[in-house]
């Protein structure tokens, strides 16, 4: 390695591209908990639009969670 390309090392440049990648892995993060978060929500609210009657409603598939047994 040369002698002037190890002096080209800059803390302030390498703190700054630290900074921007943590930056970074927080806007994916809060985009990978916020788009499932938003999708609950959204059915959630869909939800309280429905009459009462609906929400206590028998299972219209009442065998689908039946089990054999041997």
């Amino acid at each position: 390695m040369k002698q002037n390309e190890a002096n080209m090392w800059n803390k302030e440049m390498s703190l700054a591209q630290i900074f921007g990648q943590m930056v970074a892995g927080s806007f994916f993060a809060a985009i990978a908990l916020g788009i499932p978060i938003a999708f609950i929500l959204f059915f959630y609210f869909l939800g309280t639009f429905l009459p009462i009657e609906s929400k206590q409603a028998d299972d219209p598939t009442p065998d689908s969670f039946v089990q054999l047994k041997n």
